[in-house]
């Protein structure tokens, strides 16, 4: 599951994760939902403000220093892994 809170320490982050706009780029189609109960696996996240819920901590960082691209996608269908995934644990 991926509950993700979003950190401006790079310190306490466990992953850099560039956004993209760019759908030739991503690593990952991520699909954001609603609610945490609808968070599932790596490609279905939801954000959340409080640091205690999160399952994965992410500092946006710029395309060179990322470990993960991101491109946020419309409709669950699309989410899904699109290059070898690069992470050594899952979100």
């Amino acid at each position: 599951m991926a509950v993700i809170f979003q950190t401006y320490s790079v310190a306490e982050a466990h992953l850099k994760v560039h956004v993209t706009q760019n759908s030739g780029l991503a690593d990952i189609f991520v699909y954001s939902v609603s609610n945490a109960g609808m968070a599932k696996g790596d490609t279905l996240w939801f954000m959340t403000e409080s640091r205690a819920r999160a399952t994965s901590r992410i500092y946006l960082s710029a395309l060179a220093e990322a470990a993960l691209v991101v491109f946020f996608v419309g409709t669950r269908a699309e989410a899904g892994w699109k290059k070898k995934r690069k992470l050594s644990r899952a979100l």
